[in-house]
């Protein structure tokens, strides 16, 4: 059985110990492969997400277990409900989350323009918030923005991979990195950035790469007014004058 599981209280946030088998069991029946972790639905408004072993460290695992109690005890909007922790051998491999299956990525979403608009406004506020709560979220990118298509709610994902006070992100998405390496800071400007980078994707229906080739060739002209171009030359060309203001703000 899946659950003949042990379960302890974490700072307030349920773990629960589970064996070599139960794990296979979960890897083996997961219903989504991400890069860094597989998906596993263990009811109809539940998910665990079980970090990969050749991907993330013990370590890291541990890092991303003390910052998910520190987002439970601050209980932190906008993201799925933290249930608990899953740990095997007093390691923690994963967590459970509430999942709604009326949740899609924006490029899937059935949202016209400005729909859209609406939302990113939304997304601008809540990496706002988190910033006040001291998260910093780098990954902002079509597959971890969910939006409910009923509600039309933002949920962010995979934010056991954030910056919580001082606890570090452990893997880096690329323009994220790229931004970090030549700014030198993981702060709001990082939000701006990739929030920024995230409008073009919606609102043209492209993916990050397409968005950062029409950057470059100066593809978004149109889009925004004298103040947006300026934020647009400041993205074709990181540097420490990079203002981190947001997009959106300047949308025409």
């Amino acid at each position: 059985s899946k659950r003949d599981e042990m379960v302890e209280v974490l700072k307030g946030l349920k773990n629960i110990k589970i064996t070599a088998e139960q794990k296979a069991y979960y890897e083996a029946n997961c219903i989504d492969l991400g890069a860094e972790s597989n998906i596993y639905q263990n009811s109809p408004n539940t998910i665990i997400k079980i970090w990969k072993d050749e991907v993330i460290s013990d370590a890291q695992k541990e890092n991303k277990k003390e910052k998910l109690i520190k987002m439970y005890e601050r209980k932190l909007k906008h993201i799925p409900t933290i249930i608990s922790t899953y740990s095997l051998d007093d390691v923690c491999i994963g967590y459970e989350m509430s999942y709604d299956e009326d949740d899609m990525p924006m490029l899937i979403a059935p949202l016209d323009k400005n729909a859209k608009l609406k939302v990113l406004t939304e997304m601008k506020e809540i990496l706002q918030y988190f910033a006040e709560e001291g998260v910093i979220y780098p990954d902002i990118k079509n597959d971890n923005i969910l939006i409910n298509h009923r509600t039309g709610i933002a949920t962010f994902c995979d934010m056991d991979n954030s910056k919580v006070d001082n606890l570090p992100i452990d893997v880096y998405p690329t323009y994220a990195e790229l931004f970090t390496e030549r700014y030198g800071q993981e702060d709001s400007t990082l939000h701006s950035y990739m929030l920024n980078l995230y409008t073009l994707t919606a609102l043209n229906d492209i993916w990050q790469d397409e968005a950062i080739l029409g950057i470059n060739q100066d593809d978004y002209q149109n889009m925004v007014t004298e103040k947006g171009k300026v934020i647009l030359k400041q993205m074709k060309k990181i540097t420490p004058t990079y203002t981190g203001e947001y997009l959106i703000d300047y949308i025409k």
